[in-house]
């Protein structure tokens, strides 16, 4: 079974070749923008578990977590568009909005007290879990603003 990020790069390369013969409509337009915001997202997720540093040192640790937690903080910010919703689609929106917002602050809470004790992988398994938590409850934010359709997904 393909990974969510290898789907999404299917459905970008499938619209790029189909793009050759004939001009999409605007509702394909919208799901391939965000196909892309989403293999960019899921690719810099990616990026910041494999670059997730090894150590016990919170000097070491802190801008590697400020990095990341500044990043999913934007998340639940930016792209607040998509194709028009009915009032039932703005509630289900509303919803996922606020089931992210606490996903970010339950992490961010237990950040708070992070002691990696004497374990160099600790933060790097942590942070790793962090993003893997976060990122299925923003896809599902994501798709009550442009729900992309996909096999496997």
């Amino acid at each position: 079974m393909p990974t969510m990020l290898e789907t999404y790069q299917a459905g970008k390369n499938s619209f790029d070749t189909s793009i050759q013969t004939a001009a999409p409509a605007p509702d394909q337009i919208w799901i391939q923008q965000e196909t892309i915001y989403r293999i960019e997202v899921l690719e810099t997720c990616q990026m910041f578990a494999k670059t997730a540093p090894q150590s016990v040192d919170a000097q070491i640790l802190a801008p590697h977590y400020q990095m990341v937690d500044a990043y999913i903080q934007n998340l639940s910010l930016e792209r607040r568009y998509g194709v028009s919703a009915g009032e039932e689609t703005k509630k289900q929106c509303e919803t996922a909005y606020n089931n992210l917002l606490r996903v970010i602050q339950d992490y961010r809470a237990r950040f708070g007290s992070f002691s990696p004790g004497g374990d160099t992988g600790c933060y790097r398994k942590t942070i790793s879990k962090v993003i893997q938590t976060v990122l299925p409850v923003w896809i599902q934010y994501r798709q009550t603003y442009i729900e992309i359709k996909r096999e496997g997904l």
